[in-house]
């Protein structure tokens, strides 16, 4: 009876024992398995993280590109990333997107020297490979009008030889009201200051629309962050600098007088034309000679718009007040000042406002893990 006791005791002690080691085989088992999953999470998260910071490179600097034998290296978040990229598609210019196709690959939870070949053989590695349309963004709105009024506080009359034409010079794109004002007196004052000049107005559309929707966001928000960026040329004076041109279109602003000499006959992108705020100048241009501006124009709490002498604005003129102003615009068309829509000359300000913000959409395609 006590052999036998103590037989089945040594018997449960092995038993016991089997079972114990069975459990932290199967606990180290788990522990290995949990370690792999996470450096699989870890490299597949840092895979994805080098993307978004590659998109915001390529924001910052076009020219940016990294190549499979020269790969942009990168250390995030413990992990070693290489990444490249090859353009699959290129548009024929700014405003045509782009299809650009970028590999990702990232290893975390070496041994050795991050990037050297031990680390990399020791990793565990996880490589993206994702395809993107990428199109640079503008924020330029579709023109309401070929004169737009994104304000109900101004005057507005029209003499001599001017005229207003919503009808699109390109043929490429439909026609839009000659003027459109936000609400029934604005639509007054209009037809009011142009009595007489009724035949000067044209569109297949309507000469004079009202669009309770127009309005001068975020047409502001985009203005403002114009203003601060490089290359943006404020002039002022007697100004006899460069206007752009049909290849490289420019940003210009006018927060005081300004009096354009030295030649000057020709302008593309956005001009606009601007209080001067604290300075308590009167945001006037002098246009009273022979000058063409091809974009986008911008009245922003301008007091005076002289359209006096003989200047040909091609694409649409916007007219607007800040929340924080509310001066009244007094607009005056005299002379021989002629608006004429034309969708083809808003692409010179929206390639100069691309230019000039670097700023990217990028839509997925297609992802490979």
């Amino acid at each position: 009876m006590g052999r036998g006791m103590v037989i089945l005791s040594v018997g449960a002690i092995m038993v016991l024992g089997i079972i114990r080691l069975g459990m932290y085989s199967q606990r180290e088992r788990v522990q290995r398995l949990t370690s792999e999953y996470a450096k699989e999470i870890q490299s597949k998260n840092t895979a994805h993280s080098a993307i978004q910071l590659a998109m915001e490179k390529i924001n910052q600097d076009p020219s940016w590109s990294p190549s499979v034998n020269n790969p942009w290296e990168n250390e995030i978040d413990g992990a070693y990333t290489e990444l490249y990229y090859d353009v699959i598609a290129a548009g024929a210019t700014i405003l045509d997107p782009d299809t650009i196709r970028i590999y990702s690959t990232s290893w975390y939870g070496g041994q050795g020297t991050k990037g050297s070949a031990s680390y990399k053989s020791s990793s565990t590695s996880h490589t993206v490979i994702s395809t993107y349309i990428k199109s640079a963004l503008n924020f330029v709105p579709e023109p309401k009008g070929g004169l737009g009024f994104a304000s109900d506080n101004f005057t507005f009359s029209m003499g001599g030889s001017s005229s207003i034409s919503g009808n699109d010079a390109s043929g490429t794109c439909p026609d839009i009201p000659a003027i459109t004002v936000p609400d029934l007196s604005s639509y007054a004052e209009v037809t009011t200051g142009a009595f007489g000049k009724y035949g000067d107005l044209e569109s297949s559309v309507d000469k004079i629309s009202i669009d309770p929707d127009i309005s001068y966001k975020p047409v502001d928000e985009l203005i403002a962050r114009l203003a601060g960026q490089p290359g943006v040329q404020h002039i002022s004076g007697n100004y006899k600098g460069e206007f752009g041109s049909a290849d490289d279109p420019g940003i210009f602003f006018v927060e005081s007088y300004a009096k354009l000499t030295g030649g000057i006959s020709d302008g593309y992108g956005i001009l606009v034309i601007r209080s001067g705020g604290e300075l308590e100048y009167e945001g006037a241009l002098s246009v009273a000679g022979n000058f063409t501006f091809n974009g986008l124009i911008v009245f922003e709490n301008a007091f005076d718009f002289d359209g006096k002498g003989t200047p040909d604005l091609n694409g649409s003129v916007l007219i607007g007040n800040t929340d924080d102003n509310n001066n009244t615009l007094d607009v005056d068309l005299s002379g021989n000042i002629h608006i004429q829509y034309d969708c083809l000359a808003i692409d010179y300000a929206r390639t100069a406002s691309a230019n000039h913000l670097k700023q990217n959409r990028y839509n997925l395609v297609s992802t490979f893990e």
